[in-house]
C-alpha cells in the first residue's frame, strides 16, 4: 500500500523532480499494471505543464521578489510562533495562559504553514491574523507579540502585492501558472497511486509489491529530503540570529 502523501509539502522544485522520478519508476513497470497506463499518461501530462509553467516563471524577474516576500512572511510567522512557544513557559501570572491560547489557534490554522503551498499559507495566513487581531488583541499584548502579529500582518500584505503583480504580469498570456498547474500534477499522483495499491490488494504479485516498495523509498526520502533542507535552513537563520556584532576594540593610548 502506498501511504497518502501531502504533496504541499513539496516546495515547487522538488515537487517537480518527486513528480518526475515517479513516472520513471512506474513507466519502467507499467506493464505489471496495465490499469495504470491511463493515469500514468494523464500524470506526464500534467508533468509537462507543470515543468512548462516554472520554466516560464523563472524567466519572469518578478517572481524573485515573491519568493522573496515569500521568505519574509514565513520568517515573521515563525517569530510569532516562537514567541508564543518561548511566552508558554513564562511563571508571570497570565502570560503562560494567554501563551497557550494564542499556540492552539495557530494549530487551528496550521502550526507549520511555512510548509504549505502558496496559496494555502496566504488563506490559513489571513486566517490567523483576522483571528488574532478580532478576538485575542489581548493575549497577543500579554505575550509581547503585537509588533510581531503587525510584522505579519505587513509581510502577508507585501506579499499578495508580489503576487498580484506577478498575476497581473502573466494575465497576457493564457499559459497556466505554476499554481495551476501544482494542484492538477499533486491530483494525477494521487489518482496514479491509488491505482497502483488497488492492484495489489486485486491482484497481488511480487512484481507489484516491488514497484509499490520502490515508490515508498522514493516518497520517504523525497520527504526526508525537504524536510533535512527547512532544518538547516532554520538552523542558518538561528545561527544568524545569534551572532553579535561585537564593539570595536577600543583604541590603544598613546
Amino acid at each position: 500500500m502506498i501511504p497518502t502523501t501531502n504533496f504541499s509539502l513539496f516546495p515547487i522544485e522538488e515537487l517537480y523532480s518527486f513528480s518526475k522520478k515517479s513516472v520513471i519508476l512506474i513507466d519502467e513497470k507499467k506493464t505489471t499494471v496495465p490499469a495504470v497506463e491511463p493515469f500514468l499518461s494523464n500524470t506526464k501530462t500534467r508533468l509537462d505543464d507543470y515543468k512548462s509553467a516554472l520554466d516560464r516563471e523563472a524567466k519572469n524577474p518578478l517572481i524573485k521578489i515573491r519568493t522573496q516576500k515569500a521568505t519574509n512572511q514565513i520568517d515573521a510567522f515563525m517569530a510569532l510562533r516562537k514567541q508564543a512557544e518561548s511566552a508558554s513557559t513564562r511563571k508571570k501570572a497570565g502570560v503562560a495562559e494567554a501563551a497557550n491560547t494564542i499556540i492552539d489557534i495557530i494549530r487551528k490554522y496550521g502550526w507549520s504553514v511555512q510548509k504549505f503551498g502558496q496559496k494555502t499559507r496566504l488563506t490559513q495566513l489571513d486566517g490567523l491574523i483576522a483571528e488574532l487581531k478580532t478576538k485575542h488583541s489581548g493575549e497577543v499584548a500579554t505575550i509581547g507579540a503585537t509588533e510581531l502579529l503587525e510584522e505579519l500582518e505587513q509581510a502577508q500584505a507585501d506579499f499578495l502585492e508580489a503576487d498580484t503583480n506577478v498575476v497581473r504580469s502573466e494575465n497576457n498570456s493564457s499559459d497556466p501558472t505554476v499554481t495551476e498547474t501544482r494542484q492538477p500534477l499533486s491530483d494525477s499522483l494521487k489518482q496514479m497511486f491509488q491505482i497502483i495499491s488497488l492492484q495489489e490488494v486485486a491482484a497481488p504479485s511480487v512484481s507489484v509489491s516491488a514497484l509499490i516498495a520502490s515508490l515508498n523509498e522514493l516518497i520517504t526520502t523525497s520527504l526526508a529530503t525537504v524536510k533535512a533542507t527547512d532544518t538547516r535552513t532554520e538552523n542558518a537563520k538561528k545561527n544568524a540570529e545569534g551572532k553579535q556584532i561585537l564593539p570595536p576594540p577600543p583604541p590603544d593610548a598613546q
